[in-house]
């Protein structure tokens, strides 16, 4: 019995230490709340839901959208200092509210590295006409992406793609893909296009990311402004290309064709010889894109033939590969050339 009242003594001696523990005393700092900014486009994280005054706390953020980077951090109105082990702040002796403020990223093309736009690319997406909408086609626009200095010899086989739209509402992500261009010698990328599917666009302006890694180079990252237009808007900045007609051919101008096709949107241009006017024809040339000119002819059984390009304009070229290029060291006019065997023939000159 002695030993069971020495303990309840020595239980009864401890109680009141036991119990003063979870009281805060006069000199206790007080505990206060810390509440964070919910936001779509950056993530405040690694932050304590309480802390003390006076008791230094650490957090990060960083921007959860390729279109923003975080700018300034506030713990309520206080502007909060980045060091190196990250934000942090002084507990005041009230409750914090921490939030971020952003800026758009805008357009971003390093030129140090192997990624750019082709110079088709004008920043312009043309929306689908009523009837194209309801003919039962999907309708593409293809923006091409150039991989500069990349070539065969680097081997890219395979591409990591990363490609947003800042507004899913104007060109939502599933409506971009990209398209590979292979070496016509292997089975290497060199280039390729993003695929805009035009069924599923609607009209404003939207930022496009792209981020290209491949498993044996180095290619980057772009960000451009797109604005999808109606389709009675102009796509492309034109000018106008004349077509002087010299035909050393056996077949009449009426059986003899040429069609020029839009490397980039797969359009053809397709003209007889006998619509020319004074020996001239003209089209309306997209600045910055590449052409095919392909030439035929009817023969007496009314069945189509190639002519090559040596018959139809008179001079041994035989070339496959055709181009409109400016010329600036002629007065910075335009012309439509003949490329073969690394010889360019001046065919047509734009007055």
């Amino acid at each position: 019995m002695k030993k069971i009242v020495l303990a309840c003594v020595a239980l009864s001696l401890l109680l009141p230490l036991v119990s003063g523990c979870g009281e805060e005393g006069n000199d206790d700092p007080k505990t206060y709340q810390i509440d964070v900014e919910v936001s779509e486009i950056y993530e405040i994280y690694n932050i304590q839901k309480t802390a003390h005054e006076g008791e230094t706390v650490f957090f990060d953020v960083r921007s959860t959208s390729v279109f923003y980077d975080v700018d300034k951090v506030y713990a309520n109105d206080v502007e909060v200092t980045l060091g190196s082990l990250g934000y942090s702040f002084i507990m005041p002796g009230e409750d914090v509210y921490l939030r971020a403020s952003t800026l758009e990223v805008g357009e971003y093309d390093d030129l140090d590295d192997h990624l750019s736009w082709g110079d088709s690319v004008n920043g312009k997406i043309i929306s689908l006409t009523e009837e194209e909408k309801n003919d039962g086609f999907d309708h593409y626009q293809r923006l091409p992406l150039v991989f500069d200095g990349i070539s065969s010899g680097n081997w890219i086989t395979s591409i990591e793609t990363e490609i947003y739209s800042s507004h899913q509402e104007i060109i939502p992500n599933e409506a971009i893909t990209f398209v590979e261009t292979k070496a016509s010698t292997s089975s290497a990328i060199i280039g390729g296009y993003l695929n805009i599917n035009l069924n599923k666009v609607s009209i404003g302006k939207t930022y496009i990311y792209v981020h290209l890694d491949p498993n044996n180079a180095s290619l980057g990252t772009l960000i451009r402004e797109f604005e999808v237009i109606s389709p009675e808007e102009e796509l492309y900045e034109t000018m106008p290309i004349t077509f002087e007609i010299d035909n050393n051919t056996n077949y009449g101008l009426e059986d003899i064709f040429i069609n020029l096709t839009d490397t980039i949107d797969d359009d053809i241009n397709s003209y007889f010889l006998s619509e020319a006017q004074d020996d001239v024809l003209a089209f309306d040339y997209r600045v910055g894109h590449t052409y095919r000119l392909t030439v035929g002819a009817r023969d007496e059984n009314n069945n189509y033939v190639t002519l090559y390009l040596n018959e139809w304009v008179g001079t041994n070229v035989g070339g496959f590969t055709n181009t409109i290029e400016e010329d600036s060291s002629r007065d910075g006019l335009y012309y439509l050339v003949v490329e073969t065997s690394g010889i360019s023939v001046p065919l047509v000159i734009n007055d």
